[in-house]
């Protein structure tokens, strides 16, 4: 399926449409931080309608204004008598800010051109040639809430770290089915005072912005969000979910990327005063809010010195936690929805924090995956971790399989620190602040993290027939010995599940892996219709067709003669 495709199908199959509630998600957790966004907020609406007002005045001569810069005015008060009551924290005045000349006039020139466009009178099927207006106007409005912020944060907190927001625009473009899109990202990125002449790209970029010049274009505004959101879960090792936006003409809407459903919340419309309020609400949340609430998973982290990324790996047995260093990625996030599947090569990190790994450390397979523990089509749980440990128990004095399976070093859910302690990663905890109807409608997936050793070789790099031999004939030994003793059926023997690796003379030594599709033979047995898993080319017919006939040890080895087929 083309990315274009995949994103098409998305946004069919998967946009929830005007929930009221999203917005909350991005709020901040911190009690300090949440009260400081609500009345940073307030204040930031202010300061924009008064330079909205004084912009306007200059276009109208001073006449003809007046009332609109009332009702601005009258807009903004309710937030500042708001601002005055949170947690008995004075609020910043607005008489010591003045705007200067060169902040009126990109307002006037971009912002207000945005919000006094008219797009409802115009013909969808006309030249996009308003597109770049109404990009200048996102950059000039985000551009003037992060100088806001930044200036309101000076003069009030200084213990609250803060993200910056800053916009860029890349050249790249695509156009299909008579549709045209020019990309447009959002970054932002933390401010840490580094070098800014290097030039953004999605690594950078927290969020994605469509841009379409019509109210009524907001399936294909969508479409092109989702197509540019995958490229974030593609680029970025710590995503674990993704916000966008999309302004179509003077409506704005931001969407939550979860993995099976895109929440899209009710329209912004900055052509109003109230409507600008909610999207800078949205816009200092975003600001003030905990890495983890935008997205990012905090127990993966990038170096910037020593030029690594650190992995945390929770062992739900022992209740520790250790920490890896990255030494190459092997399988990446490619998809918009799923289980975004990430495997990293890592070494565990030494004491010494100005170290990278510990070279005398074996090398580990770290596997990250938001899976459902419930088997498709039915009520049988399934947990990887526990089915690796029950198989690393069982088979570890059996030296005849050693390096047949793989060994579970560290494994369980991915830990967040929120503000009420450690919380179990999941999608629940994502959408923990909107309305419970619309989180029902979501599939709630857990984030897993399993560490594993030896790290495997796949197949394709196998020097010889004979050496294809060999390892098969270690995984059919592993399977066989995994049934009998375990009772665990593997069910998604394919090409990528069959690996080796070689010891120090050369040879090699087959290993099954990924126990993800796995479930427990007794469970299967109570069953009422058993669920279709595994991959495609490798299915068994019975799994193919989907038939009432239980599946059995038969069906892995079926699949087994497909990859030699394939092979």
């Amino acid at each position: 399926m083309s990315c274009i495709a995949e994103a098409e199908q998305a946004v069919n199959d998967g946009l929830i449409q005007d929930v009221t509630s999203v917005l909350d998600a991005a709020r901040p957790v911190g009690e300090k931080r949440r009260l400081c966004a609500i009345r940073f907020a307030a204040e930031v609406c202010e300061r924009l309608e008064a330079v909205i007002c004084r912009a306007q005045q200059s276009d109208d001569g001073g006449t003809g204004a007046k009332r609109s810069c009332e009702v601005n005015s009258l807009s903004a008060v309710p937030a500042q008598k708001k601002a005055k009551t949170v947690g008995g924290m004075a609020p910043a005045t607005s008489s010591s800010f003045q705007a200067s000349e060169q902040t009126d006039l990109m307002l006037h020139s971009h912002l207000i051109q945005w919000i006094s466009f008219q797009s409802s009178s115009e013909d969808p099927s006309t030249p996009a040639s308003h597109e770049p207006e109404i990009q200048s106007g996102i950059s000039a409005l985000v551009g003037f809430v992060d100088e806001a912020l930044a200036e309101i944060a000076a003069d009030t907190v200084h213990d609250i770290s803060m993200h910056k927001l800053s916009t860029f625009q890349k050249a790249e473009s695509i156009a299909t089915d008579n549709d045209s899109y020019q990309q447009f990202e959002v970054a932002l990125t933390m401010d840490t005072g580094s070098c800014t002449d290097i030039v953004p790209d999605h690594k950078d970029a927290v969020m994605m912005v469509a841009v379409k010049q019509f109210a009524q274009e907001q399936h294909r505004a969508c479409r092109y969000l989702a197509y540019c959101t995958r490229k974030l879960f593609t680029t970025q090792l710590n995503r674990r979910f993704a916000w966008g936006l999309t302004a179509c003409g003077t409506t704005v809407r931001a969407c939550l990327f979860a993995h099976d459903k895109v929440l899209s919340s009710e329209a912004m419309d900055v052509s109003t005063s109230d409507g600008r309020r909610v999207f800078v609400e949205l816009l200092t949340n975003w600001t003030m809010c905990e890495s983890w609430r935008l997205g990012y998973d905090p127990t993966i982290r990038y170096d910037a010195d020593l030029k690594h990324w650190e992995i945390d790996a929770y062992d739900s047995e022992t209740q520790l936690t250790r920490s890896y260093i990255c030494e190459n990625i092997c399988c990446n996030a490619y998809s918009i929805f799923g289980r975004h599947t990430r495997c990293f090569v890592a070494r565990e990190k030494t004491a010494d924090p100005a170290s990278a790994a510990d070279q005398d450390s074996p090398k580990v397979l770290i596997k990250d995956s938001w899976t459902h523990p419930i088997s498709p089509g039915s009520d049988v749980a399934r947990d990887e971790v526990a089915y690796l440990r029950e198989i690393r128990d069982e088979l570890a004095k059996d030296n005849t399989l050693n390096g047949t399976y793989p060994r579970l070093e560290a494994g369980g859910m991915v830990q967040i620190m929120c503000s009420d302690g450690v919380a179990d990663d999941t999608t629940q905890l994502i959408l923990e602040d909107i309305a419970e109807d619309t989180r029902a409608k979501v599939l709630n997936r857990i984030h897993r993290r399993i560490v594993m050793s030896p790290v495997g070789e796949p197949i394709h790099n196998l020097k010889s027939i004979d050496e294809l031999i060999v390892i098969v004939g270690d995984v059919m030994a592993a399977h066989t010995a995994i049934a009998k003793r375990c009772g665990l059926l593997h069910r998604d023997l394919s090409d990528n599940n069959i690996m080796f690796h070689r010891d120090a003379n050369g040879g090699v030594k087959g290993m099954l892996v990924d126990f993800d599709n796995a479930c427990r033979i007794a469970d299967m047995e109570n069953m009422k219709q058993p669920d279709c898993v595994g991959t495609l080319p490798f299915m068994s017919i019975g799994n193919l067709e989907m038939s009432g006939m239980k599946r059995t040890v038969l069906d892995d080895w079926e699949s087994l003669i497909y990859i030699l087929c394939w092979l």
